[in-house]
């Protein structure tokens, strides 16, 4: 399953600022849908300086994670596939101009962009959060500031250290003032943006009270918008992270459960269904039962062996998820056939208990898929086709 675009952008703050905090840290481990997340750090903003990286190692070996790096001062032969394989990507803080200029040098720039593309979350703190934006500042001469053109997989601008540095924060409103650069965010230490696609989901925050302002030109003057923003501290002291917690966990299981399917791993398909779990096909149809479905998963994948589910929309109601995309596959015979492909939009519906799926319900328009299945009958199993028809919940 094609993962969701993700940005997460810290005006300050993780294990290089507050290591005994963690709550930014962790926050960027739960990102993905995977169980022990493959994290690579990019110290490219301070030259590859080796105390950054010792600090990254000694926070994330403790964690439950795959801790890399790369260094692009003495970069690897296979750097696209090194960064392509992460399932995180950090980047620290520094020089954000040495970031560019480096990247742009390697090539880096172009391959964060097929990651972002893939569903690779970047991340990035200070200068490594710049980054990630169309415009960000740069000093060419004694007492000058400009605009720098950075990778702008994100639209605007975005000032870090926005509570610390009185100065920057003044400097990045004079410049969005004059034009120099476009509306953006200034985000206090502390605090993170997280981004899916374009769209702002939510800023999260390892500090009470820290967040993050919009700011942006209106006539004459600037703008400064203070943004809601989430607590990751103790759960009594927001109730509502303790909800922003479970959708989160309820997406994670779902996603990770879609991307098995995809992977037509039947064994751990029926691994993560409750014992009680009950599964609605398209027809109303109720089913459940671990032998039986997991004969018709194997059954279904022998004939779709190229079936997947890719999602458009996702909408979360704590243990409850509203999915909504499409399905397809090709029936197997040997050789290519466009006749025996299927393509058609699909809705889910998941509940999710202890994170496993509860329940499973599909809504789509099957009539495609028996099509295809029953015009090649004769070279499959019957017995299948029938409970298949009796169970129709696979696609």
């Amino acid at each position: 399953m094609k993962r969701p675009k993700q940005i997460i952008a810290l005006g300050g703050g993780m294990f290089s600022m507050e290591p005994e905090n963690g709550l930014l840290d962790k926050y960027l481990l739960n990102s993905v849908p995977v169980t022990k997340p493959k994290i690579c750090f990019f110290g490219t903003a301070s030259n590859d300086g080796k105390e950054y990286i010792d600090m990254f190692y000694k926070f994330f070996r403790q964690k439950d994670c795959y801790p890399t790096h790369i260094e692009l001062t003495s970069p690897p032969e296979d750097l696209e596939s090194k960064i392509m394989e992460q399932d995180i990507i950090h980047v620290g803080g520094g020089n954000t101009k040495l970031i560019m200029e480096t990247w742009k040098k390697t090539g880096v720039d172009k391959i964060m962009r097929k990651a972002w593309n893939k569903g690779i979350v970047l991340s990035g703190m200070s200068a490594g959060a710049i980054c990630w934006f169309q415009d960000g500042i740069t000093n060419p001469g004694p007492g000058l500031l400009d605009r720098l053109e950075c990778v702008g997989l994100l639209k605007g601008s975005f000032c870090p250290h926005y509570d610390d540095r009185p100065e920057l924060r003044e400097t990045f409103k004079t410049l969005i003032n004059d034009k120099t650069i476009g509306s953006g965010y200034g985000v206090e230490d502390g605090a993170a943006l997280h981004f899916i696609g374009n769209e702002l989901v939510r800023i999260v925050s390892s500090r009470p009270g820290k967040t993050a302002f919009f700011v942006s030109k209106n006539k004459n003057s600037v703008t400064e918008t203070k943004l809601d923003f989430i607590y990751l501290g103790k759960d009594s002291d927001f109730k509502s992270d303790i909800i922003e917690r479970r959708k989160f966990d309820t997406v994670k299981t779902v996603y990770e459960f879609i991307e098995i399917i995809n992977e037509h791993k039947t064994e751990k398909i029926i691994e993560m269904l409750t014992d009680d779990h009950i599964l609605i096909d398209s027809m109303g149809t109720k089913a459940s039962g671990k032998d039986i479905l997991q004969k018709s998963w194997k059954g279904y994948f022998s004939w779709f062996p190229d079936y997947k589910i890719e999602l458009k929309h996702t909408f979360v109601d704590e243990d409850t998820i509203a999915l909504f995309g499409k399905a397809s596959g090709t029936f197997y015979t040997g050789k290519e056939e466009k006749e025996n492909k299927f393509e058609i939009p699909a809705a889910w519906r998941a509940e999710v208990k202890n994170n496993k799926i509860s329940l499973w319900q599909v809504f789509a328009d099957n009539h495609p898929v028996w099509q295809i299945i029953e015009k090649n009958e004769k070279k499959s199993d019957r017995e299948i086709i029938n409970k298949l028809k009796e169970l129709t919940v696979l696609s």
